[in-house]
This record gives structure tokens, sequence and C-alpha cells, in this order.
């Protein structure tokens, strides 16, 4: 690999973090009134799935983990950190495992994504509030999970079914 290579390669990282930290702070900034609290489209997820596929699994945890922690240290607590990073982490493993097994249905890996991610947080606060009595809650996440996941997914496969993005960058 050339150095111009490595420059670009971290430039774009760096671009994706930025892109899901804004679109996380807009989705903090402006609460859209959803039929079931707590429910949300999951703006940044936009650039963790993009990463996935444009950049690869191994570029993608970076990316994450940087706006896990921008988010809390500037949005948050060590409780929405706890939640947040449960979500992200579990979805970006079964994110990565699905990619290979389905690889180009990124729709599917998307919706995948998002409702483990929704599991992922909803055991993060039955742990945190010492409950199992929010279980309660599970069908109407599964339901916000492929909902938002199949936006998500449909939006980034659009986005990389552009010319610049027609070379596949991914691991």
């Amino acid at each position: 690999m050339d150095k111009r290579y490595n420059t670009k390669h971290f430039v774009t990282l760096a671009m994706l973090l930025a892109v899901a930290f804004v679109l996380s702070w807009i989705e903090y900034m402006i609460a859209l009134p959803m039929i079931i609290p707590g429910i949300k489209i999951g703006l940044a997820n936009l650039a963790i799935l993009f990463s996935l596929y444009y950049c690869g699994s191994k570029d993608t945890i970076s990316v994450l983990l940087g706006r896990l922690l921008l988010n809390a240290l500037l949005f948050g607590n060590i409780v929405s950190l706890i939640y947040s990073a449960a979500g992200g982490l579990l979805s970006y493993i079964i994110m990565s495992l699905c990619k290979k097994i389905l690889n180009e249905r990124m729709v599917g890996v998307s919706i995948i994504g998002g409702v483990v991610h929704n599991i992922g947080q909803l055991a993060a606060a039955m742990v945190v509030l010492r409950t199992i009595y929010i279980l309660y809650y599970l069908p109407y996440l599964i339901v916000g999970g492929i909902a938002a996941g199949a936006v998500n997914g449909f939006v980034v496969k659009k986005i990389l079914s552009c010319s610049y993005f027609s070379v596949n960058h991914s691991e």
C-alpha cells in the first residue's frame, strides 16, 4: 500500500465518523414523534452500514467506537453509553457475520442489525434496571428495528449504487 492510499483511507474513516456523529446529533436534536416511545430511525447507522460495505468490518469498528464515545461525551452519560454500546456492538458483530453469509443482501443485513441493536439495548436495560418486566416491549422494538433497518438498508444500497462508489473497498 502506498502512503496516499493510507491517507485517503484514514480520511474516509474520519469522514464516516463525522457523518455518524452529525447524524446522531440531528436525531438527538430532532426527536421525531413516534407511536412507540424510544424507537428511533437510527440515522447514525447509515454511516455504520455504509462503512461496513464500503470499508469492511475491521475499519467499521473504529467508526462505531468513535461514534459511541463522542455521543456519550457530548449527549449522554454512562447509562446511555451502556445502552448504546450494547446495541451498537451486538449489532455490529451480527451484521459483520450476516454480511459474510448474505453478502449483497444489504437491506436484509440492515434489518437484522436494527432488530439486534434493539435487543441489545433491551438486554442492557434489563441489567441496568434489574428487571425482566420490560420484555413486554420486545415486539414493538422488533417492529421498529425492522422498519428502521429496512429504510437504512435501502438508503445505503442506493448510495453505494452511485458510480462514485462503484469500486468496492471492503475486505
